[in-house]
């Protein structure tokens, strides 16, 4: 240095290059992020039986993931509103077996319990994956 305090020495100037240009890269780096966050797994339920107060209705639920799917991965959720916000019901079971498989992807064929559920209820049925709705899945309608 020469003295005078307006000068920067060369290497220093190249540290604040460098620190500005990895400072661009992680931008770059966590805009892109939640693109390639998104969940593996996608799928769907199909309503076998109608939905009707008193029964327990059978639906087909199908999942399509890049790893292997196994048994207590899934569970299957349905939750009811009763009509004129009289109480709710919420049913969640573990999906042990799949039942068969069509195209490559598992299917289990899994029963939702309406034996309680009034005439009028909406409900929501489908698939979780721990505490995330599998994307897909929900499938809504309303007791008869």
């Amino acid at each position: 240095m020469n003295g005078s305090a307006h000068e920067t020495p060369r290497g220093v100037m190249m540290l604040h290059r460098t620190t500005a240009l990895a400072a661009a890269l992680l931008a770059a780096f966590i805009a892109t992020a939640p693109v390639s966050a998104a969940p593996p797994y996608t799928g769907g339920i199909v309503l076998i039986d109608a939905p009707q107060s008193g029964t327990t209705m059978l639906v087909d639920a199908w999942v399509s993931s890049q790893a292997p799917v196994v048994a207590y991965e899934y569970s299957i959720q349905n939750e009811c509103k009763f009509p004129h916000r009289s109480g709710s019901s919420t049913q969640r079971d573990d999906i042990v077996y799949w039942t068969y498989e069509l195209d490559g992807l598992p299917h289990a064929v899994l029963s939702v319990n309406l034996q309680t559920v009034p005439a009028g209820s909406s409900c929501t049925v489908f698939l979780a994956h721990g505490n995330v709705t599998v994307k897909g899945t929900a499938v809504r309608y309303t007791v008869q």
